[in-house]
């Protein structure tokens, strides 16, 4: 009776890949369904389409931005903790991709684990009247506390993206082409609080015009101000549990969000396995299904991201042993060369030997002879001091 009613209550749940590993995650937003609902639910806007930015990804601080003695510490520490992972029986092949991917690399000026992932979208959203904008979406999910100069480059780098649009003179009447920049909206999703005074799982920043004189608000859109602001959604998944749902079941926005951001809730890791979450299927609304299957998908088929970074990770190793052997083949090259010359020296200095008691035994031969030691010099091209010792 006790396995039966264990095997209905584990029917209550789920059981996902953490979706706070950037593997996971990125995954996850790879899937263009899911990416939809995920980033719709966050910024509470109809998006009609949506395209990822191949230019960005996962920013990590790399070993290749270091010298060559920090990249020898770094290589260490990563194998090392690679081995541990590899000898770990209780997680599965996908637990330790996972897991190996997430070994923390140090930045060795700060000596603090950089961990940051970077995400961009550009994004067609419809407004309530109709009108579309073309958008661009940064979303950067950060595990653990990082610099806030790391956030501002990312998004200075996308200010500096613009768009063409064709607009009329008011002065010529004339139709004139402008570059202008996208709506910017970043999204950061991080898994520690800013600040204790900031209580709140989303924190959302608005743009509001106002005028200083007329201490009046702005309500309209403005090409100039509202391309050169932006708003800002800020996401602390700690504070997910003084979050209740009672407390908004009749807002359809909030229950949503609540819903989508319960799919991170670390407080649901597996006890033997932290790279498992197990939540109460009941939480999840139908707006979700498509997410979970996602994330379930990654233990499914991982030929569509296990071995796709596989294949990059040994790409990128032949290249590294191609280039090692490049390196080999010149050193030996070279040592094959120095040997020659330390032969063709040491011949050098045997003939010259050879060459110089041939000489003496000549100039003593000319001394024997009675001749003066001027001319034996003429003959010899020897110093007088050395004929002279003869």
């Amino acid at each position: 009776m006790d396995n039966i009613n264990s095997a209905i209550n584990e029917q209550d749940y789920i059981v996902i890949p953490n979706p706070i590993y950037d593997v996971v995650f990125r995954y996850l937003m790879q899937d263009y369904d899911s990416a939809m609902i995920i980033l719709s639910t966050l910024i509470n806007e109809k998006i009609k389409s949506l395209e990822f930015q191949p230019l960005t990804f996962a920013k990590k601080l790399t070993v290749e931005e270091h010298n060559k003695d920090v990249k020898k510490k770094i290589n260490k520490h990563f194998e090392k903790e690679k081995q541990k992972i590899i000898a770990d029986d209780s997680l599965s092949d996908l637990d330790k991709n996972v897991a190996i991917s997430e070994i923390a690399i140090k930045d060795p000026v700060t000596g603090k684990d950089v961990k940051l992932l970077h995400l961009d979208f550009a994004a067609v959203i419809e407004k309530e009247n109709g009108e579309e904008e073309m958008v661009i979406i940064e979303l950067q999910k950060v595990a653990m506390e990082t610099d806030i100069f790391r956030f501002k480059q990312y998004i200075a780098e996308n200010f500096q993206k613009k768009r063409k649009i064709n607009k009329i003179d008011q002065d010529t009447g004339q139709e004139i082409e402008l570059e202008l920049p996208y709506r910017l909206i970043p999204i950061f999703i991080l898994n520690f609080k800013i600040e204790d005074d900031i209580s709140d799982l989303m924190i959302k920043t608005r743009q509001i015009k106002s005028g200083t004189f007329t201490d009046k608000e702005f309500d309209g859109k403005n090409e100039f101000i509202d391309h050169l602001s932006y708003e800002l959604y800020v996401v602390q998944l700690p504070y997910l549990k003084k979050v209740e749902a009672l407390d908004f079941k009749d807002n359809e926005y909030k229950s949503k969000l609540f819903a989508l951001l319960k799919l991170f809730d670390q407080r649901a890791k597996k006890v033997d396995n932290e790279y498992r979450l197990r939540l109460f299927r009941k939480v999840f609304p139908g707006f979700l299904d498509r997410v979970i299957k996602r994330l379930q998908t990654a233990d499914i088929d991982k030929i569509s991201w296990l071995l796709l970074n596989k294949k990059e990770i040994e790409e990128k190793l032949e290249k590294e042993l191609q280039i090692s052997k490049e390196k080999d083949k010149i050193l030996e090259e070279n040592k094959k060369i120095l040997e020659e010359k330390d032969k063709v020296l040491k011949e050098k200095d045997r003939v010259l030997g050879e060459k110089d008691k041939i000489i003496l035994e000549y100039a003593k031969s000319l001394k024997r002879l009675g001749k003066s030691t001027e001319e034996i010099q003429k003959l010899t091209n020897l110093s007088k001091e050395v004929i002279d010792c003869l």
